[in-house]
């Protein structure tokens, strides 16, 4: 910002900004930049009724919405100018996209003010920032920074039905302390190779492709265990799929727009965040599957189980292809 002007510039997922304008599609076909295009108007009134940004307790006028459709079929850049009637002081953001789709939705982003800069972040019990202009606050500490990013970590695996629906069908068909060292262990390095490799480029799948692939996954480790397959080999079930897991935790990561060149805190405390929360799910579910294991009546138990996982899994599949 500068003097009576606002710059607002946003980088969206073109699939929810299809979903929040009433379009039918679906996560594996990419978005129309045509049927985008043609919704223009629908993309300005989306924006100026969710986005408000307020100088000195007197709301700003916003221009059109400036969009560039050069990272489909991925993202969508949109821009605005707010004009404010002078200079400003006390500056008020608002922001209400996309909470209607998604509840646990977030938006981590950068103030640029001539004195210095500010990182925030949106989410639904946080949806305004009030800021003094010529008062920035100073850049967040590393720890703090690192702090954050882990807590974002942690959330994400947490919150992450598919996630925790994976670990839980791995330690289903676990045998003991050691192979379930073996699961952790190598989950933990395919992930983390898979999200280093994306979040520096080397890798680029469709999202739509790897949330599938997720879901997929679930399937064939909860059907390993109805037929009693691959029990022994767990391990490399959790190294093989986690990479693809990695990709899901990048999307994740991706769509905070995190500030890029604190390179290694952001990789590493969201990573950390994302091993605490792996650790918090296994540490719940394994006390409970190791009394459950000596018992004669859990490898039935077991089955049924996987057998619920398989349904739940098979219609993640089916929403992710066709329904949603």
């Amino acid at each position: 910002m500068a003097g009576d002007r606002v710059d607002y510039n946003l980088a969206v997922s073109a699939h929810d900004l299809a979903i929040a304008l009433g379009m039918v599609t679906d996560l594996l076909t990419p978005v129309p930049r045509a049927d985008l295009e043609a919704r223009q108007a629908a993309i300005d009134n989306y924006l100026t009724q969710g986005l408000t940004v307020r100088a000195d307790g007197k709301t700003c006028a916003a221009s059109a919405v400036t969009t560039d459709f050069t990272l489909l079929p991925q993202e969508v850049s949109l821009a605005l100018v707010y004009r404010c009637a002078r200079p400003i002081r006390e500056l008020t953001l608002g922001y209400g996209l996309f909470f209607e789709l998604d509840r646990t939705h977030r938006a981590l982003g950068r103030l640029i003010l001539p004195g210095g800069e500010e990182e925030f972040l949106f989410d639904r019990g946080l949806t305004r920032l009030d800021v003094t202009v010529d008062q920035p606050k100073p850049p967040a500490p590393w720890l703090e920074r690192a702090t954050r990013l882990v807590m974002l970590g942690v959330e994400h695996i947490l919150s992450g039905a598919d996630h925790i629906l994976f670990l839980v069908a791995l330690l289903i068909g676990a045998r003991g302390f050691w192979p379930l060292v073996q699961i952790v262990t190598a989950f933990t390095i395919a992930h983390s190779l898979t999200l280093g490799l994306a979040w520096f480029g080397v890798i680029d799948l469709p999202g739509p492709l790897v949330e599938v692939a997720i879901a997929l996954s679930i399937v064939y480790v909860a059907l390993g265990n109805i037929l009693s397959r691959n029990l022994g080999h767990r391990w490399a079930l959790a190294g093989g799929f986690g990479l693809v897991h990695g990709l899901g935790f990048y999307a994740a990561l991706r769509d905070l727009e995190l500030a890029r060149e604190g390179v290694v805190t952001t990789l590493l405390g969201f990573n950390l965040g994302v091993e605490l929360g792996q650790l918090a799910i296994v540490a719940v579910v394994y006390g409970p599957l190791t009394w459950a294991a000596r018992r004669n009546w859990y490898p039935a138990a077991a089955k049924t189980g996987s057998a619920a996982i398989v349904a739940v899994a098979g219609w993640w599949t089916l929403k992710r292809l066709i329904l949603s």
